[in-house]
């Protein structure tokens, strides 16, 4: 199995945040403390319990910890492969420098890799609400590094807010410094944004892009161009975009030839893993060999050429 969407932060389990907390003299909300996935009950109210609780990493160290304990959670599973999202300016603001980041990360990657066989990279990503300014700053960011862990760049955050065209700078600059590129689209919008996505910013995947089935236009071309889409099946459905895995669309964009890879998104806050992604998708038709293969092709896992 192979995790190609998960948001680094978002895979702090309660034990794991609370141990931090403590560790950091930070004090936790009680009631999104206490309830289930942290106490959120719809998208806005997700990323803000999603910043509360992603507080509690104010270290590298912390960093390397929350990494490492996903990655042998998830090769206890089977998983071989996994590529994190991470904005480095997020954990820059409290003072953990970009090469920290990358060190800390690195670090799991190796111990992960030695004691259970399970591979990583990281894609360094924009927060799209917080405006195209500082997107351009995290790709100029980004691609001011040289290191193996680091192969793509990506657009998160709420898709609602600035016209994507307002990120072309930022993604030109990755992508012209190597960097492979992903954004989500798709997911609270319609279809024809994920057209214009892929377009303006480069996209080699998409995250999510579940929408795509609203036009069988843009299902044919996507499966035309071979863009992935990075499926998030159990984050889709507590996140009330489908009442059911069998109103999903999953089966009707592989059935359109759509190439399909699966991620956790935010595994904590959606209480999945990627076993249960895979079943998830084994149950409306899609075999985990397929998704496998898919996956193995759609990875971003290429070193970086060295700066002339």
């Amino acid at each position: 199995m192979i995790d190609l969407h998960v948001h680094l932060r978002g895979t702090l389990t309660p034990t794991m945040a609370c141990k931090l907390a403590e560790r950091n003299s930070i004090s936790l909300d009680a009631a999104r403390w206490a309830a289930k996935g942290y106490g959120w009950h719809d998208f806005t109210s997700f990323l803000q319990a999603y910043d509360h609780i992603a507080s509690v990493i104010a270290t590298a160290q912390d960093l390397e910890e929350v990494a490492y304990d996903y990655l042998s959670r998830s090769a206890q599973l089977g998983t071989t492969y996994v590529e994190f999202m991470l904005s480095p300016p997020d954990l820059m603001r409290v003072g953990v420098a970009f090469d920290d980041q990358l060190a800390a990360l690195s670090a799991a990657r190796e111990r992960a890799l030695e004691l259970h066989g399970i591979d990583c990279r990281m894609i360094a990503t924009a927060v799209r609400h917080l405006g195209p300014a500082a997107a351009t700053q995290a790709a100029r960011l980004a691609v001011g590094r040289r290191h193996d862990i680091l192969v793509g760049f990506g657009l998160t955050g709420d898709e609602r807010m600035f016209p994507v065209g307002d990120f072309k700078e930022a993604f030109s600059i990755a992508r012209s410094e190597g960097l492979r590129a992903t954004a989500h689209a798709g997911e609270h919008l319609g279809p024809d944004t994920i057209i214009e996505a892929i377009e303006v910013l480069g996209l080699e995947r998409v995250g999510h892009g579940i929408r795509a089935v609203e036009s069988e236009v843009v299902m044919r071309q996507l499966a035309s161009a071979k863009i992935p889409l990075e499926v998030c099946l159990t984050s889709n459905l507590a996140l009330n975009l489908y009442p059911s895995i069998g109103k999903h669309p999953i089966g009707r964009l592989n059935a359109a030839g759509c190439a399909i890879v699966l991620g956790t998104d935010d595994p904590s806050f959606f209480s999945t893993d990627i076993e249960m992604e895979y079943s998830l998708a084994a149950g409306v038709g899609l075999s985990a060999h397929d998704i496998t293969a898919q996956a193995n092709t759609a990875s971003f896992r290429a070193i970086l050429p060295s700066r002339h």
